[in-house]
This record gives C-alpha cells, structure tokens and sequence, in this order.
C-alpha cells in the first residue's frame, strides 16, 4: 500500500526496528526453576534426544526467519510475504485517522526515576549471582534466538514432531506480538538500564530498540494465554505461564530489561490475546483440528 493510504496506514514502527531490521525473536525458555531434581534430570535427558530433532527444524526455521527480515528500504527480503501480514493487515484496516485497535492496552507507564533507581540496584545483584550462574547463562545464550522451542512443546507434548498448524500458530503469536511490542517500545521510548547506570554490564549485546515493555516476555506470555483459551484442559498451557516467566527474567539478569519491563509485557499480552484469538480463528481452528 501507499505510504498516505487513506484506509490502511500501517505506522513504521510496527515494520522494522531502529536499525530498519527486525531483531530475531528468542528460544524457548529452560524448564522452571522449581521443577523437582528428578523432573530436571528426566528434562535434561530429554533435552539432549530433542537436540538432534531441532536441528532439522532449526533449518526449515532459518528458512522462515529469512522470510521475516526486512531490506534497508522496509520491504521483505526477496518478495516474500511475512506470514504475519494477513493478522497485521486485519488489525489496521479502517484505522487510519484514529485509535489503532491496540493502541490504549497498556496502561502504566515505566516507574518514575527513583523507583527505576531501585529497580537497577536489584539488576545489579542479579548480575553478581548470574556470574557464578552457568545454568541460567546457557539459559541466557540459548533464549537469545528461536532455533530450539523444545522447551515451549514439551509441555505441550508436541516435541515429537505431528503438529504442524499448532507450530505455526505459535511461530505467528510470536511474529504478531514481536510487532505490537515494537510499536510500543517506539512510543514509549523507555532507554535500556546500563544508558540509565553504566555500572550495569549487559550479559548480551544491547538490541537496538527501547526496553519497555519486554518485547521476550510479551510474546512469550502471548502463547501461554492463546493456549490457556484454546487448550485450557491441557496441562501444558499451565506450565507455558512458567516457562515465559523464566524467559523474562533471564532478560532482566541478562542486564537487557527492567522488572518492569517484565511486568509490562505480561500485561499487555493478557490484554492483546483477545485480539490474537480472533484475528487467528482459521489458524487456531487448524491447530486445534490436530488434538481431535
């Protein structure tokens, strides 16, 4: 479309970051932290046989992640189209001139300095105990990326391979939420911890776009709600709550988010999910037709 479409006017800060690029959306998150020894162990074991599996699906998703890069000029690499498109398209059709469909669902703004000032000190204790934290490092390194959601389809009971629409529900939750997120992060325009105090030494490199709210705990919260709606008898949507909580906060010792940062996107994916759950009824109707 048009940049000045009267009828669908998409803002850019839902299409490309700061940089003019999307930034690649995080792994699954590691098993909860107060699972039994025995669970984690069993867990661990797992992990390893799934490891061999997620490398062929690693591929056909570098593949996809190709697909969801764009040009300098914002336009998709290579023609393609981005699965999320029809979902965004949806949201914003009809908005032009007015309120976006999304745009009041996040309610509370970043703490004032000196709540923000406590905030850092408790960052700063969690990246003294993240120094002799090899679990959660590697936790760290491998929710960075999505080439391994082993850990978001084990609870589901799908790290087996067999459910190809609920995969790719979950691949456009993260896609759409990513979106959202980057919508707010744009407006609000909150600057990472370590700009606010130095002393903060991120464990990663520093995205290139703003810190509130957590883009890792909106769209990890956003398929733990999407699944706790349509799967709410399943035992495994319960436990996504859990593993999103883990991911967020591994950002947070990460040096990367405030807990606030945390807290927003929890928030405001509980207030999005609606949205996801009907701008998705074809795909959620196809994931769903594979648990029958």
């Amino acid at each position: 479309m048009a940049e000045d479409d009267p009828v669908f006017n998409i803002p850019d800060e839902i299409l490309w970051t700061a940089d003019g690029d999307l930034i690649p959306r995080m792994a699954a998150a590691v098993p909860f932290a107060g699972r039994s020894s025995g669970m984690i162990a069993a867990l661990s074991r797992s992990r390893s046989r799934s490891r061999s599996r997620s490398r062929s699906r690693s591929r056909s998703r570098s593949r996809s992640r190709s697909r969801s890069r764009f040009d300098s000029d914002g336009a998709p690499q290579g023609g393609a189209v981005l699965q999320s498109w029809s979902v965004v398209k949806a949201l914003f059709e009809g908005s032009a001139g007015g309120l976006l469909p999304f745009e009041k669902l996040l309610d509370r703004l970043p703490p004032n300095p000196d709540e923000t000032a406590l905030e850092i000190e408790e960052m700063r204790l969690m990246q003294v105990h993240l120094t002799t934290d090899k679990t959660r490092q590697e936790e760290i390194l491998r929710q960075a990326d999505m080439s391994d959601l082993s850990d978001i389809y084990r609870p589901l009971g799908i790290d087996n391979g067999g459910y190809p629409d609920t995969e790719a529900l979950i691949d456009l939750v993260f896609e759409t939420a990513e979106r959202v997120g980057y919508f707010y992060k744009r407006i609000i325009d909150r600057p990472r911890p370590n700009a606010v105090d130095p002393r903060l030494r991120p464990f990663l490199d520093i995205p290139p776009h703003q810190a509130f709210p957590s883009n890792h705990s909106f769209q990890m919260f956003s398929v733990a709600e999407v699944f706790s709606r349509i799967l709410p008898e399943h035992p495994g949507s319960a436990e996504l709550f859990y593993v999103a909580q883990r991911v967020a906060e591994n950002r947070e010792y990460a040096g990367l988010h405030y807990p606030s940062d945390t807290r927003a996107g929890r928030r405001l994916a509980q207030r999005f999910s609606p949205y996801l759950v009907n701008f998705l009824r074809r795909e959620i109707g196809s994931a769903l037709a594979e648990w029958r």
